[in-house]
């Protein structure tokens, strides 16, 4: 498996920006508030993966305390890794496409979405670095090493 690359991410956030952007252009008044629950659950799936990338770092390196870890499981990990990486680019850039367009509006259910959609742009990239950490902590020593000498 290949890491991640961060342009395919963030050319990910553009376009689901642009489209948030001009669905809610064109249909704001007709679309409910989102509320802070999809954002406390991108930010629960971040910790969670963040401390799953802790431990099994500590894991591979086998540090005191620790048990081996399967390389399925890791496998798993890094998998889980890579689809959260592209849900929190989309919904970060999402969020930023809704914020660009009721940031212009003025009233008080546009004010409260501009706050909700800043929590939001803020728990994607949460995911997004959560994800990515757990990316490169199932990454064997050995593989870095041979990364390196392929260049």
């Amino acid at each position: 498996m290949r890491p991640t690359k961060w342009y395919v991410l963030a050319g990910l956030g553009v376009v689901s920006g642009a489209a948030a952007y001009l669905i809610t252009r064109a249909y704001y008044s007709d679309l409910p508030s989102p509320t802070l629950y999809a954002q406390m659950s991108l930010f629960v799936l971040a910790i969670a993966e963040g401390y799953s990338a802790s431990m099994t770092k500590a894991r591979l390196e086998g540090r005191n305390g620790t048990r081996p870890i399967d390389p399925l499981i890791v496998a798993r990990l890094v998998a889980l890794a890579k689809a959260s990486s592209v849900v929190g680019a989309l919904a970060a850039g999402a969020y930023a496409g809704f914020l660009g367009w009721v940031a212009q509006v003025t009233s008080s259910a546009a004010h409260a979405d501009v706050r909700t959609s800043a929590v939001g742009i803020a728990a994607g990239l949460a995911l997004v670095a959560g994800a990515l950490y757990l990316e490169w902590s199932g990454r064997l020593p050995e593989d870095d090493e041979a990364e390196e000498t392929d260049r």
